[in-house]
């Protein structure tokens, strides 16, 4: 007979928990009998030698580790290990636990690593009718109540993925007689559906680590959604019932096609396609040529007051404003500019010569100040209107074929992904002695100044982005994303699974998926235990979380962590430049200036099933 232990009360570690009293039943078997006269009679007597426990693994709740968890629990049999002062003037046999008591084993022997000995029973007449049972093999199990100390449980290896633990002190109360069979097969499904300890104890419907992912992976593995495997773990189910649910799938369901439709790029979707704008100048070498002779310190001088001549660089706004449709409150100051890296050539020493001078590396460089490019987001520059990105939102379907007849035809259902301009500001303050300077590295520090700004303003629109007032809608927004549940201030490793299980079970997984974090969502998960001796949810060693690079940035907002396929995010970028405006009084007591540096932008998720986050994972 197995019966689990029963957990304190208290979910916190204390002495007093230790002396509470466990029970758990032993494989015990019945080694003989003797009789002496006629049972219930003067002179009459039944004995039953027994044994009382052994070191059979069973499942049960243990304090190990510094938290309650589940573990197969191992008694150890040595002398040592036991602690016999409860035993010392013999081991108590009662009718059930917490009954009467109905004999005495009064020398407690160790035999083949189980405690046992002779039972002599009582004179009463319930005593007597149990030990004629026994001496006729009907009553064959027994559970023994004992305590541990919690300390002295030792890691002893796994099985079926949860851990086992040896229990190096304990101390035998009482044996009593049990009439439900001992069941191994089914042991861990019948404790994880006691009523009683789930009742009492919420937290113990937590499950090891390692079945919960065996669970998540079969279910993503045929097509069953993260919530239904979640609503199995909140119930106490395991493996066996997510078994259950695939052979049920798989008895109604159609296998489904999902390979990629190879045609879909070349479909045409209703609605505005998206517009390329052309170089300055009408090809990347005029461009090339343009972006050499441009100062942008020279515009701000100019802006801000001294006489400078910056009659090319207006020219060249004019061109800009042309091309992109969209008149300048300021002055536009190309991408090209912003791109301009190498700002001295080797054997000169004051030329101002730039070189690989392409528009496109302005979102190099934005991508290189945020956390957006190593995360995988795409940018689209050059935008001209509102724009759609075609998308499949329904794959074909196959169909099984019955020999001499047609296939049924079908298509994908095509969607589109819109997108328009939204206005962001960045700000950047530039003092009095550097507006000054006229050296090559001075123009650097203010094109990487307002880039910088500007990337950080639209990081920040990717992950919190209102969508009112005028800022573009985050990626939180976009239709499909998962959101999976998270314990506040407390995530479990199960939890953080629930991230890529969820997108898993829309099938939206792919290669290069990557958490975002901030940094006390990152300190939490690592030091949040995956299980027994089985490391934590994030290894800053490795910098993966459950095996996932990571990135880290306070943009992404309090609390919050992020995961998925970055790529099906795309950041769209309107015009040829930045529009750039001097803002003289706010800092005129230090003769400083303030730049404001105004971009169009928007935020677009391709396919929202691809991501998932949760923006309370710490308090």
């Amino acid at each position: 007979m197995r019966h689990r232990n029963k957990k304190p009360s208290n979910p916190e570690p204390s002495t007093e928990q230790k002396q509470d009293l466990l029970i758990r039943a032993g494989l015990v078997q019945v080694i003989d009998t003797r009789k002496s006269g006629e049972p219930g009679k003067e002179g009459g007597s039944i004995s039953v030698r027994m044994s009382v426990s052994s070191e059979e693994p069973v499942l049960t709740y243990v304090f190990f580790n510094d938290q309650w968890q589940r573990a197969f629990e191992i008694l150890d049999h040595s002398p040592a290990a036991v602690d016999m002062s409860r035993c010392k003037e013999g081991l108590v046999i009662r009718d059930r636990h917490y009954g009467d008591q109905i004999g005495l084993i009064a020398k407690v022997e160790f035999n083949d690593r189980k405690l046992g000995g002779t039972v002599e029973f009582c004179t009463g007449a319930r005593a007597q009718e149990i030990s004629a049972d026994a001496a006729k093999g009907l009553r064959r199990n027994v559970s023994i109540g004992y305590t541990v100390d919690s300390a002295s449980y030792r890691l002893d290896g796994d099985k079926d993925g949860i851990p086992v633990v040896r229990a190096m002190s304990w101390c035998p109360y009482e044996a009593s007689f049990e009439p439900v069979p001992a069941d191994v097969t089914v042991g861990v499904e019948r404790a994880a559906k006691e009523p009683a300890a789930t009742a009492a104890h919420p937290q113990e419907k937590k499950m090891d680590p390692k079945i919960v992912a065996a669970m998540f992976r079969m279910a993503m593995e045929h097509g069953i959604k993260a919530d239904v495997v979640q609503k199995l773990i909140d119930d106490g189910k395991g493996l066996e019932e997510v078994r259950s649910l695939v052979i049920e799938k798989q008895g109604v369901e159609i296998t489904a096609a999902r390979k990629e439709i190879e045609t879909l790029a070349a479909r045409k979707p209703d609605g505005t396609v998206v517009k390329a704008l052309p170089p300055i100048g009408g090809s990347e070498q005029e461009q090339q040529k343009i972006t050499r002779q441009y100062s942008l310190l020279n515009v701000i001088r100019s802006m801000a007051g001294a006489k400078v001549d910056i009659g090319f660089e207006r020219e060249v706004s004019q061109e800009c404003a042309k091309i992109s449709g969209k008149s300048a409150t300021g002055i536009i100051i190309p991408h090209a500019v912003l791109a301009q890296r190498d700002l001295t050539k080797a054997g000169t020493s004051s030329a101002t010569i730039a070189t690989n001078l392409l528009a496109g590396e302005y979102i190099d460089l934005l991508r290189t100040n945020s956390i957006l490019g190593p995360l995988g987001v795409k940018f689209l520059s050059g935008l001209v209107g509102d724009i759609a990105i075609p998308k499949m939102t329904a794959g074909a379907t196959g169909y099984w074929v019955a020999e001499g007849s047609d296939i049924t035809e079908s298509a994908p259902t095509m969607g589109q992904v819109t997108g328009s301009p939204h206005t962001a500001g960045a700000l950047v303050d530039i003092s009095r002695k550097m507006l000054l300077q006229s050296t090559p590295a001075a123009e650097m520090f203010v094109r990487d100044e307002i880039i910088q700004r500007i990337a950080r303003t639209v990081q920040i629109a990717v992950f919190a982005g209102t969508g009112a007032d005028g800022q573009p809608t985050a990626i939180t927004g976009a239709s499909g994303i998962n959101n999976p549940s998270v314990t506040q201030g407390t995530p479990t490793y199960a939890e953080i699974l629930n991230f890529p299980g969820s997108i898993m079970a829309d099938s939206a997984q792919a290669d290069g998926q990557k958490f975002a974090m901030t940094g006390e969502v990152w300190a939490k998960l690592a030091a949040t235990a995956r299980g027994t001796g089985d490391g934590f949810v994030l290894d800053p060693d490795s910098q993966r979380c459950i095996g996932f690079p990571y990135l880290i940035s306070e943009d992404i907002g309090a609390n919050s962590l992020f995961f998925g396929n970055w790529a099906t995010v795309v950041v769209g970028i309107w015009g040829n430049g930045v529009d750039l405006n001097v803002d003289t009084a706010t800092l005129s007591a230090s003769g400083g200036i303030r730049l404001v540096g105004l971009q169009d932008v928007d935020v677009m998720v391709r396919l929202g099933q691809a991501l998932a986050y949760n923006a309370a994972v710490t308090s």
